[in-house]
């Protein structure tokens, strides 16, 4: 299995709780009696409603009052939407809605909620491993059965009905729900896993690019799941096998310049390919970022370098910034943390859906202006995709001020979000893209995925574990410290560790 999950999202009813069953028996209570009132009235009655085959094509996983209509709709009955706030039994889409949720209120409490015990324990199995959890669900009664389970504690984020409604978030198979719960977790799509058992929800998680789409056969069965694009199906979440890239305290990983004989025997069959980051690696951190620069040696070994390895400096700078502090022709770069980037004989890359975003920013900044202004030491950093917010000058007492004024202006600004750094908040496009977006597709461009090449990523950054998370094949090396745990194989003290490990590498 990929390894470098970081989160799984799972589905409430069929995943943690059996109420999936009692859902299909109120729909089942409510849409009969439905059809013996409409056969009182004088219309005809319409095929019954069946929990085999009804529940899992209209009903599961989606909106209750999309379910209702979609169910009436493979009926050819059409009736008013009316509204959410219809008596049950209104023959409207919404009073059916209220209805059958009166109905599922009598059923828990006549029977009780049962958990699914693999399940679960394999959900507090993927905690202790370090994966982060979100539970989401289409119900608006997620909540209330969660806290009834007593496995609320279970999961770092909820997404269900009632936030759905409020954040105006599509049901499935859109999958809007899944991605909503990711950016709470503060993951990419491509990093986590989605288990569902409905047809709906696997579908939806297709659709938004998950890693791994996990069907757990419940109403629906195998083949009706693989066709809707699960990755695998089963019984329960034991038989989910999952072989993480664990993140290390840097204080346990090898220092990598003790281990350059090891290191240089990788070289012999595959040439390094070496991507650096600038601040903090190349170049020192300082106490004024636009005061940042490379020693005349680091330049110089750098020039050496390129002549034997494909050099590429990734940065969280802008691209003419990093470009004029590093001053090589020959080599890559990526700015703006991989959102241009340009290289050798008139290579040049900008992420296209970016340039939508750029008014964002002038919008934005003068809202943070107006918020931070009486905070002394503050400084903004624009750059064409990004904006940086500077805090090393701020006096500590005042720094928790400026990040909660950039979380609340960010909440108007969907368009951007928040990245952390050492004394500073990137604020980027909300897209799908990183240092580690960037580094993999140059690694494809300068590779063809011929495997020739063994990339080395070294950074110093929290930003920088987006690359050493995506390195199976390769080595990632961290320089100091960043505060948090992480994915890289070996570290350097500082940048002058950065220099003597590159100097070794030049030697035969």
């Amino acid at each position: 299995m990929k390894n470098n999950l970081q989160a799984a999202i799972v589905d409430l009813d069929g995943v943690i709780t059996n109420t999936a069953i009692q859902h299909a028996k109120a729909w089942k209570i409510m849409f009969d009696q439905y059809n013996k009132q409409r056969e009182q009235e004088g219309n005809k009655k319409f095929l019954p409603f069946s929990i085999e085959s009804d529940y899992p094509k209209y009903i599961d996983g989606i909106p209750r009052y999309d379910g209702v209509r979609e169910f009436l709709k493979s009926r050819e009955i059409e009736i008013p939407y009316g509204d959410p706030k219809d008596n049950a039994g209104k023959e409207t889409i919404c009073g059916l809605g209220n209805w059958k949720n009166e109905l599922f209120h009598k059923v828990i409490k006549d029977e009780g909620i049962q958990v699914i015990e693999k399940n679960i324990e394999a959900i507090k199995n993927w905690k202790k491993l370090g994966l982060k959890t979100a539970v989401i669900s289409s119900s608006k009664n997620c909540k209330q059965i969660l806290e009834a389970t007593g496995y609320e504690y279970l999961f770092d984020t909820r997404v269900d009905g009632i936030i759905s409604v409020e954040r105006n978030i599509k049901g499935k198979p859109a999958p809007d729900i899944f991605l909503e719960a990711a950016r709470e977790l503060n993951v990419k799509p491509e990093n986590a896993l989605i288990v569902e058992d409905s047809l709906a929800g696997v579908e939806a998680g297709k659709k938004g690019d998950f890693a791994l789409v996990v069907g757990i056969k419940n109403g629906s069965n195998t083949a009706e799941l693989l066709k809707k694009g699960a990755d695998e199906v089963v019984d329960n979440l034991q038989q989910v096998d999952i072989n993480l890239k664990k993140a290390k305290l840097p204080k346990y990983l090898p220092l990598a310049i003790k281990h350059i004989p090891e290191l240089k025997e990788k070289f012999k069959n595959n040439k390094a390919l070496l991507f650096l980051d600038f601040d903090g690696t190349l170049a020192p951190i300082v106490e004024f970022f636009e005061d940042a620069a490379m020693s005349e040696e680091m330049k110089e070994l750098l020039e050496r370098l390129a002549s034997k390895y494909q050099v590429a400096v990734i940065s969280g700078r802008g691209l003419s910034d990093v470009k004029n502090r590093v001053g090589l022709n020959n080599i890559y770069y990526a700015g703006s943390h991989g959102f241009e980037i340009s290289g050798p004989n008139g290579f040049y890359q900008e992420h296209e859906l970016a340039h939508k975003i750029i008014p964002v920013f002038d919008v934005l900044i003068p809202e943070l202006n107006q918020k931070l202004k009486s905070i002394p030491g503050l400084k903004l950093e624009r750059k064409k995709f990004t904006l940086a917010v500077h805090y090393r000058q701020v006096a500590q007492e005042k720094q928790q001020e400026v990040i909660d004024a950039v979380e609340n202006a960010l909440k108007k600004h969907r368009e951007v979000k928040a990245g952390k750094g050492k004394k500073v908040i990137e604020i980027r496009p909300n897209i799908d893209w990183d240092k580690g977006k960037a580094v993999s597709m140059l690694i494809h461009k300068l590779d063809h995925s011929k495997n020739e090449y063994l990339p080395v990523y070294i950074g110093d950054d929290i930003t920088d574990e987006d690359v050493f998370i995506i390195l199976d094949n390769g080595l990632g090396i961290l320089v100091g410290e960043h505060g948090s745990q992480t994915y890289a194989d070996y570290y350097l003290r500082d940048v002058q560790d950065v220099q003597n490990f590159l100097n070794q590498l030049l030697i035969e």
